[in-house]
């Protein structure tokens, strides 16, 4: 299951709390219940965290999450992929990309180094001080390993990954964010890979980009190489099948569709730390909170779609995911 740990929620919300903004409302709107986040061991699953990056970068149009000094409006990635998008390796979109940001917001200094065999992403902070749990630093390290991955098509295995601060009590999930030999207190944050994958191509057309930007940043934060698991088999065959059917199949269905025995999918997704009962209420959260944005169905009617026996179930489940019923969440969004 794609999660991340509470970390990263609490801290991208930093800048949010220092200008006395709710913190309440941006979780709520992204889905999550704020409850969940005194918890130690919570982990939010990566379409909710996307979606409160998101709304921290609204609210705030600041790309950068009000991390650095000059704010980095809303757009300037939209723009450096325009202007990327005509290119032929990933060398020259790292070029081209780093001279861009350095020229346009030098809050964050970056540079591309060739190290014989090796290649090097790097990038420091005009004002570290800013960024005081070191969010936007992880976050801009996992952006320009995401989205290079993305373009030629394939994971670019790591080598290592440095930063510039001390090793953090959340260790354990960087090591899951950047799957490579881990070096702190290092002269800049770096992702270090082979030299010879600055060669590759960029695979991805102009139509992949628009709609790879639309749903920027939750492709952003997705684990490269997840494409092919089975949980995101499962995941892309339950939604086609539900806008297909308008309901949800049940686990031996979908097995049946895969090839599979029920036993066999069960099997295979707990080996991935997944559940076919994990994948199915993600994607009923999902669907309900982009229904209920679009009020494009009642919540008697979403609640059938859903496979829930009767409204009152579906408004209890609903109030665990997100912390509310579903009609203070539409009165929430005004």
């Amino acid at each position: 299951m794609a999660t991340i740990c509470r970390h990263h929620v609490i801290a991208c919300l930093h800048a949010i709390r220092a200008s006395g903004g709710s913190q309440l409302q941006l979780l709520e709107r992204a889905g999550i219940n704020p409850a969940l986040l005194a918890r130690d061991d919570v982990r939010i699953h990566t379409d909710q965290v996307a979606r409160l990056f998101k709304s921290v970068q609204e609210t705030l149009d600041d790309e950068y999450m009000g991390f650095t000094a000059q704010p980095c409006r809303v757009g300037l990635f939209a723009t450096m992929c325009e202007l990327v998008a005509g290119l032929r390796t990933l060398g020259e979109l790292l070029e081209r990309a780093v001279a861009f940001y350095n020229l346009v917001n030098p809050t964050i200094s970056m540079a591309l180094e060739r190290r014989g065999e090796r290649a090097a992403l790097a990038f420091t902070m005009a004002e570290p001080a800013l960024d005081p749990d070191h969010f936007m630093a992880e976050f801009w390290l996992v952006i320009w390993h995401r989205f290079p991955s993305w373009i030629i098509g394939a994971p670019i295995p790591l080598d290592e990954t440095h930063f510039c601060f001390a090793s953090p009590a959340h260790r354990d999930e960087l090591s899951i964010m950047f799957p490579s030999k881990l070096r702190f207190n290092r002269s800049a944050n770096r992702l270090l890979f082979a030299a010879e994958q600055l060669d590759k191509p960029l695979l991805r057309s102009r139509d992949e980009l628009a709609a790879y930007l639309r749903n920027a940043p939750a492709d952003v934060m997705t684990i490269p190489g997840r494409d092919s698991s089975v949980e995101r088999r499962v995941e892309r065959l339950l939604g086609a099948e539900h806008r297909r059917l308008q309901r949800l199949l049940s686990l031996d269905e979908v097995a049946a569709e895969l090839g599979i025995s029920g036993q066999t999918l069960h099997r295979r997704l707990r080996d991935e730390g997944s559940s076919y009962q994990k994948i199915k209420d993600n994607y009923r959260r999902e669907y309900a909170l982009s229904a209920l944005a679009d009020q494009s169905l009642s919540i008697e009617r979403l609640s059938q779609q859903l496979g829930f026996a009767e409204p009152r179930s579906f408004t209890r489940a609903f109030k665990q995911w997100t912390g509310q019923p579903p009609r203070s969440y539409l009165r929430s969004r005004g």
